[in-house]
């Protein structure tokens, strides 16, 4: 059995590496561009708040993972530690699933701004909600009102 070695090599022109350069400058630009941009959009996103209590869970629950395994004695710790920091068991068991289930698929635990988002900023909406319901009602009954009013006025019974 006889060893060969490659003794040629296919390299591009002097043209197709300039473009080759030229493009993967272009895509590096391109990837800046959308960092920045992402970045800029997360700086000024409404619901992330560092000091919210289930980030400060999260992080608890992330440092008492075996990998994706939490054992039943320290998921009834981080219980009790969730109820003394105001969060709700739902809301616990929650972050617990979501830290577990990133975990489990091998994504990072660090950031876990995203996926808890959903607990943070649910009472505003429901907030304007209220208020747009409100608003609504009081249109409706001065509409109301006055489309009575105009014909009373019209029937002559004012």
């Amino acid at each position: 059995m006889s060893t060969m070695h490659a003794n040629l090599r296919l390299e591009p022109t002097d043209g197709a590496r300039a473009e080759a350069g030229l493009r993967a400058r272009r895509e590096l630009e391109s990837a800046r561009r959308r960092i920045a941009l992402e970045n800029r959009l997360a700086s000024t996103a409404p619901g992330l708040d560092t000091n919210a209590p289930h980030l400060a869970f999260a992080s608890r629950v992330a440092n008492a993972l075996e990998g994706a395994i939490l054992s039943p004695d320290r998921r009834a710790e981080l219980l009790r530690f969730a109820r003394t920091a105001g969060l709700r068991d739902f809301d616990a068991n929650l972050v617990i699933a979501v830290m577990q289930d990133r975990a489990r698929r091998g994504e990072s635990i660090e950031d876990i701004t995203g996926p808890l988002d959903v607990l943070g900023a649910s009472r505003t909406p429901a907030l304007r909600q209220g208020f747009q319901a409100v608003r609504f009602g009081l249109a409706a009954g001065l509409a109301i009102g006055l489309a009575t009013l105009a014909v009373r006025w019209l029937v002559g019974t004012v």
